[in-house]
């Protein structure tokens, strides 16, 4: 049996009250999980701002490059 298996029929053994429980801790379980790549995006992108002289940006600078990049792109 698999993990997946396992679990659903664990679900499924639950009253239904208990189910909304169950759905609030996988929603946050996924939340966690979306953080925790922001975060990791945002250290791996801090790290290449100073590695090639850019951390003095600041969000503001980068939004403008972005925006005349993409007009360049359209040209």
């Amino acid at each position: 049996m698999t993990r997946e298996e396992i679990i659903l029929e664990k679900l499924r053994s639950l009253p239904s009250e208990r189910l909304d429980e169950v759905l609030d801790f996988v929603e946050f379980l996924e939340r966690r999980t979306k953080d925790q790549r922001w975060i990791a995006f945002d250290a791996w992108a801090m790290n290449m701002a100073k590695e090639r002289g850019f951390s003095h940006l600041t969000e503001e600078d980068v939004a403008q490059i972005v925006k005349a990049h993409r007009r360049q792109e359209r040209l």
